[in-house]
């Protein structure tokens, strides 16, 4: 027997007699004083079964147990107690032991431990033999099983390459005709150099090759194992283009390209070569073909009177037409979101997006907003590009330039609601004019000074209101540049509150105008900008007068402030104020509150003269507590410590 036992015993006597008991027995057994020397035994001798004393000089048996476990999870132990400890030490190292044996040994108790241990121990080694066979067998099998599906799969490889090549030959005009007529064959090869698979046409003209070596088909030079192009791949183990020679079966010599291709197993060694072979002089003419098909497409993609471009799946630009690069540049290559930036959950609606989702045809509308920030509006048709499986592969995309139409429509819109407004507002007017003519008409039939001055009061502002919206119109349907002048801002200020004053006065609203801390000049277009101040004062005016039942005193405050880098202005009334909604609506045009007496146009034509001259303007308002205009322009000149006037001036 080959088993190796360890008696770990502190008494040389004790041991002794195991150990001749142990060698009566056939066992080699070898033995070691102290725990110390039995966990050195163990690593250098790898016993099979060790058997311990109860009691060792150095460590505690149940801790010695724990470490041979832990170094040997299936090494056998036996440990030797006093026969009236056996109890005691069962339930303290059963978890540990293999076996209890009580001393003095009896040989009969030994044979028997030892022939229980060796049992164990000799299932275990069948155990882990039986595992191994199993490994083994299954191993084979599944090296066959790939083997054959390795096979199987080169030869669907094969026959997909010979249906895509014939496919891609029938797009081509012409397509059957070359396909018919070019002589290219496709094999497979293993690493001995064997021809293992090939198509019909490699077949047909080259015969039935399969096991043959792979460079019998080749003339000259080639025609050895290291020259051939297979060969050399086998040795470079990478892709390879040659011209070669082959010879028919006819015995016809024929020049080819041929493409060679490793093909790598699963641990990275090159397992297979693939090799496709076709006619140069029929590649040449098929190349021209299809080159004289490809220009006579380009001029029609070209010649289409709209924009045209094509999409991949990752969304770049991969074709555009003429028209299309005229108007955006070319950008091929160049990612959609790139070109035309787009909010991503606008976009989920578009025709593009539906279209790479459904692979079917859309069309629609879109806003296009360019990476410069101009602006389109488009009609939009999308087709998918398949491949012959049905898979997407690209999306065509064709749109028309609508902005003008677009732009038209608004336009008209526009007009149609400024005529309706303007109607209201001339038809207020002439009613007005009514009253006051037939106010003068009696006063001055009837001699009466005061009624005479009433009807005249009312006529002259009617024709104020005339030559208001007469302006508004003006300014609204003609775009102009702004005529810059320096002005004193204490000046301009108080010829702005002239100009409302006799309005405020006649309708007994008092006007406050606080411009302490507006000393300086500024560069502006005095007229625009007054005009703005106008129709925002006339605004706080028309507030107060609505609230004439809600108030008693009214006032509109006019404030003017120069900072380091900008001016502050602002209007401030105690009139009915407005409502979140209206406060939306304010800047729209032809929005007004005011009902038949407004045009729409006033606070629209004040917002945008404040953002041509680079400002902006801020509205608070507070339903039936007022309203307050903030308005902030860029830049301001340093003031001239002569120059300005005192509020009372502007009073």
């Amino acid at each position: 027997m080959t088993d190796t036992i360890l008696i770990a015993d502190p008494s040389e006597a004790s041991a002794a007699r195991t150990r001749a008991i142990i060698a009566d027995l056939g066992y080699e057994a070898h033995v070691a004083l102290s725990a110390a020397e039995a966990l050195q035994a163990c690593r250098r001798l790898n016993p099979s079964l060790v058997l311990l004393s109860y009691r060792l000089p150095d460590m505690e048996t149940r801790e010695l147990l724990r470490l041979l476990k832990q170094s040997r999870g299936e090494l056998e132990t036996i440990v030797v107690c006093p026969r009236r400890s056996l109890p005691a030490a069962a339930g303290r190292l059963k978890p540990l032991a293999s076996g209890l044996l009580g001393s003095p040994v009896h040989p009969d108790e030994m044979e028997l431990a030892l022939q229980g241990a060796m049992e164990r121990i000799g299932l275990r080694h069948q155990l882990q033999r039986a595992k191994r066979d199993i490994a083994r067998k299954i191993r084979r099998r599944y090296v066959k099983r790939i083997e054959t599906e390795r096979f199987l799969t080169v030869k669907q490889i094969l026959d997909k390459v010979s249906t895509f090549i014939g496919e891609l030959a029938r797009e081509v005009e012409g397509g059957v005709r070359y396909f018919n007529e070019i002589p290219y064959f496709i094999a497979i090869h293993d690493r001995k150099c064997r021809v293992v698979a090939a198509n019909r046409a490699y077949r047909t003209l080259l015969g039935r090759r399969i096991g043959d070596p792979s460079w019998e088909i080749y003339d000259g030079e080639s025609r050895r194992r290291e020259n051939c192009p297979v060969g050399r791949t086998l040795l470079s183990e990478n892709a390879l283009e040659v011209r070669e020679t082959v010879c028919y079966r006819s015995g016809a010599k024929v020049p080819l390209i041929v493409h060679t291709a490793p093909i790598y197993n699963d641990d990275g060694t090159v397992k297979l070569v693939m090799e496709v072979s076709a006619g140069t002089r029929d590649i040449g003419q098929l190349k021209e073909d299809l080159r004289n098909t490809q220009q006579r497409y380009q001029l029609l993609f070209d010649e289409v009177p709209c924009h045209v471009a094509v999409l991949d799946s990752e969304m770049r630009f991969t074709a555009n037409n003429r028209h299309f690069i005229n108007e955006f540049g070319d950008q091929t290559g160049v990612a959609l979101q790139d070109a035309f930036p787009f909010d991503p959950e606008k976009f989920k609606h578009t025709p593009i997006r539906k279209t790479f989702q459904d692979a079917k045809p859309h069309h629609g509308e879109m806003r296009w907003v360019t990476a410069d920030g101009h602006r389109y509006a488009t009609l939009v048709w999308t087709s998918p590009i398949l491949s012959a499986a049905g898979k997407l592969l690209q999306v065509l995309l064709v749109f028309v330039d609508i902005t003008q139409i677009r732009d038209l429509k608004s336009n008209l819109s526009f007009l149609g609601l400024m005529i309706a407004s303007i109607s209201h507002s001339i038809k207020g007017v002439l009613s007005g004019l009514d009253g006051g003519v037939y106010l003068l008409e009696r006063a001055i039939s009837g001699r009466d000074e005061a009624r005479t001055q009433e009807g005249l009061e009312l006529v002259k502002h009617m024709a104020e209101r005339i030559r208001k919206i007469t302006l508004d119109i003006l300014f609204y349907a003609k775009d102009r540049e702004l005529n810059r002048i320096r002005v004193d801002l204490r000046q301009f200020a108080a010829e702005v509150a002239n100009a409302v004053k006799p309005r405020f006065a006649r309708l007994g609203i008092r006007l406050d105008c606080d411009v302490e801390g507006g000393a300086g000049e500024a560069e502006v277009d005095s007229g625009l900008l007054k005009a703005a101040l106008v129709n925002i004062l006339e605004n706080a005016v028309d507030a107060c007068v609505a609230d004439a039942k809600g108030k008693a005193d009214h006032r509109v405050l006019l404030t003017v402030q120069c900072g380091s880098d900008a001016i502050g202005i602002s209007v401030e009334d105690n009139g009915t104020g407005m409502t979140p909604d209206q406060l939306k609506k304010l800047f729209t045009v032809f929005y007004s509150t005011k009902g038949i007496k407004g045009t729409g146009l006033g606070l629209f034509i004040a917002d945008k003269i404040v953002r041509l001259h680079g400002g902006d303007m801020v509205v608070e308002s507070s339903l039936g507590q007022g309203s307050r205009f903030c308005i902030r322009l860029p830049g301001r000149a340093p003031a001239d410590a002569a120059a300005g006037l005192s509020p009372q001036e502007v009073r």
